[in-house]
């Protein structure tokens, strides 16, 4: 009867133990916060930017990196590291799905949950080099921080667009989140990766945005790079 006892006594304890390590793990796997993005967040001033993106906020590929796409207002951002700079490394959601860097104040003041990690250490390492996401780039590495003048045609593919990459391999993706017509005239900075790429430009009104390659009429000389960071 006893040793029956000492069993069943074992086996009860062996089952709350087991309980509470699921318990736990589950918990251990909701372990960032979840923040939603924010309309016209400000342009990150630490990087010699000023004003604000109407449109929600830049997704960068590192601290004052280059634009990889913006994150809507109201979509939401998993924040994985904040840099001592207050940029935020995490998972955007809505059509992005991807992960990338933040600038400050492009957060809601409170999380509005907790999710699962979703980017590791591996991406952000990786995506931290241009030629992960891009190429023929309009300047060598570090040599620049603005496009070169190049001519479009304005209504070429519905014109100009906030989003292109939609996962966080960075191998390709689709225009989307129309941003409005650009100027004839804007600033190139590279051809994303892709079977049907996109380039990166400035427009003097719209900001940083995505368009069709073959939108570009004239190149006006420009001298492609291709070295890596």
């Amino acid at each position: 009867m006893k040793r029956r006892f000492q069993l069943a006594l074992a086996g009860a304890l062996i089952t709350a133990v087991g309980s509470t390590l699921t318990l736990w793990s589950a918990d251990a796997q909701a372990s960032v916060n979840r923040y939603t993005i924010q309309a016209n967040s400000p342009k990150p001033a630490a990087c010699n930017n000023q004003g604000t993106v109407p449109a929600g906020t830049w997704l960068q590929n590192k601290v004052c990196g280059y634009f990889v796409g913006t994150a809507m207002a109201g979509t939401a951002f998993d924040v994985h590291e904040t840099a001592q700079s207050d940029y935020h490394y995490g998972h955007n959601y809505g059509g992005n799905n991807i992960c990338a860097w933040v600038p400050p104040g492009a957060l809601s003041a409170e999380p509005t949950g907790t999710a699962d990690e979703s980017c590791s250490a591996e991406t952000k390492e990786r995506i931290g080099h241009r030629r992960a996401f891009g190429s023929d780039f309009n300047a060598a590495a570090h040599e620049a921080e603005d496009g070169s003048a190049v001519t479009v045609d304005p209504a070429c593919s519905g014109g100009a667009y906030y989003n292109y990459f939609n996962s966080s391999d960075y191998n390709g993706g689709s225009l989307r989140d129309a941003a409005g017509q650009p100027a004839a005239e804007v600033q190139y900075r590279y051809t994303t990766t892709g079977s049907d790429p996109a380039v990166v430009v400035r427009d003097s009104n719209l900001g940083w945005v995505f368009m069709d390659r073959d939108c570009v009429t004239d190149w006006r000389g420009l001298t492609f790079h291709n070295d890596d960071d």
